[in-house]
């Protein structure tokens, strides 16, 4: 399966280079960001309809037409994080956020991934950061606040399950 990821991804990066260049290298520009957009619009739709491999070719496409798509990268990640790998989806979210530090959708699902892994501290801090950014509030700030809030009160009820657990052991 790797493989054919790879073999697709080859043809179409010959495919970008074999594209005629108008003298215009702007025009050209636009082309690639064009194409990738709508490779991530089709992307999108894929991962929605559960068919991450597609959405994988997709957007590591999309981001061989324009290197610099935070939205590819995003996208990445979530198709990653939808496959259960939610290490690997980090690593496009760093990725992103190395291209636009302040990209609000990066952090959000940045912060959720870091949830899934037990990084409390971390999503506090991207929240952090997106509450500066959204002084007036956002979604993306809204989400992860949310998602803090309902990890708080998962570990509150592990630890209060623990207790009750300690005290049936000692009683018997």
């Amino acid at each position: 399966m790797r493989y054919r990821n790879i073999i697709s991804s080859s043809f179409i990066a010959a495919t970008l280079v074999a594209l005629p260049i108008s003298a215009d290298e702007n025009k050209t520009s636009e082309k690639y960001q064009v194409l990738s957009a709508q490779l991530i619009t089709d992307a999108k739709l894929a991962l929605t309809q559960g068919k991450e491999d597609d959405a994988q070719l997709m957007f590591e496409r999309a981001l061989v037409a324009n290197p610099a798509n935070v939205e590819a990268l995003i996208g990445l990640g979530n198709t990653y994080e939808a496959k259960g790998q939610t290490g690997r989806g980090l690593r496009y979210y760093r990725q992103a956020l190395e291209l636009d530090p302040n990209d609000k959708t990066a952090l959000q699902a940045q912060s959720l991934a870091f949830l899934k892994q037990n990084l409390y501290d971390r999503a506090e801090l991207n929240r952090d950061k997106l509450a500066r950014l959204c002084a007036a509030g956002c979604d993306a700030l809204n989400a992860v606040e949310i998602a803090l809030e309902a990890y708080r009160a998962e570990e509150a009820d592990k630890d209060t399950q623990k207790i009750a657990d300690a005290g049936e052991v000692s009683s018997n």
